[in-house]
C-alpha cells in the first residue's frame, strides 16, 4: 500500500455503536434535528461530497440504518468504547484502504469543508493520524484520519485496556488540524445538547 493516499484511497466510517444512555437510550445516529434527513445521513452526503466513495456505518444496532445504503458492520468488541469502532473499521478497510476518515455519528454541523480539510492535512502531513482541534484548544480526536496500518496499535490497545482514543493518537505520533470555528464539532449527547443546538440555530436564524 504504497500509492499517494488521495480520496481513492481514504474510506469513510461513521462510529455508531454507543448505547446512547446520556439520549435516554435514543440512537443518537437516527435523529433528525431538522425533522428531514438524519445525522447519520447527513454525514453520509458531506462524505460523498468530499470524495470519499466507500462508507460504512459501524452499529451494533443496524436497523435504523439499512436504509440508507451503506454496509453496516458491529464493533468487534461490545463495550469498549469508540476505539472499538476504529478498530471495526481498520479492520473492514484493511488492505484495501490507505486510511479511514472516521466521525462519531452525533455531530450535527461538520461539513464537507471540515472533512476536506482533514484529509488535505492527512496527505500532508505524510503521519499516521490525523485529528481535529479547535482554537478553543479542544481536541476531537473521534474526528480522525487513520492509516489502516495502525489497526495492531489500535488492538493492542483495546488489549491493554487503554481506551482513551486522544492518548493513543498521541503516542503514535498523531498530528492535529486547527479549526477556527468551534462550533462544526458540536456532537449532541443528550436531550439537552439537541435542544441547545436548535436554540442556538432559531437565535442564528432571527439575526
Amino acid at each position: 500500500m504504497n500509492d499517494t493516499p488521495t480520496t481513492h484511497r481514504i474510506a469513510g466510517a461513521i462510529l455508531a455503536g454507543g448505547n446512547a444512555s446520556r439520549m435516554g437510550g435514543i440512537t443518537k445516529g437516527a435523529i433528525r434535528p431538522d425533522g428531514d434527513m438524519s445525522l447519520v445521513e447527513r454525514l453520509v452526503i458531506h462524505m460523498l461530497r468530499c470524495g470519499i466513495k466507500q462508507i460504512v456505518i459501524v452499529a451494533n444496532e443496524g436497523a435504523p440504518y439499512t436504509h440508507i445504503g451503506c454496509d453496516i458492520i458491529p464493533d468487534q468488541r461490545l463495550g469498549a468504547g469508540p476505539l472499538a469502532g476504529i478498530e471495526a473499521a481498520l479492520a473492514h478497510f484493511a488492505d484495501k484502504y490507505y486510511a479511514v476518515l472516521c466521525l462519531p455519528c452525533d455531530l450535527p454541523a461538520i461539513s464537507s469543508t471540515e472533512m476536506s480539510a482533514l484529509l488535505s492535512a492527512f496527505v500532508a502531513s505524510g503521519g499516521p493520524v490525523t485529528f481535529a482541534q479547535t482554537d478553543d484548544s479542544a481536541r476531537h480526536p473521534l474526528c480522525a484520519v487513520v492509516r489502516t496500518d495502525l489497526l495492531e496499535d489500535v488492538s493492542a490497545a483495546l488489549d491493554g485496556r487503554a481506551l482513551s482514543v486522544g492518548e493513543l493518537w498521541s503516542q503514535i505520533g498523531g498530528s492535529c488540524v486547527h479549526f477556527e470555528n468551534p462550533a462544526a464539532f458540536i456532537n449532541l449527547n443528550s436531550p439537552g445538547d439537541l435542544n441547545a443546538w436548535l436554540a442556538g440555530k432559531s437565535n442564528d436564524a432571527r439575526r
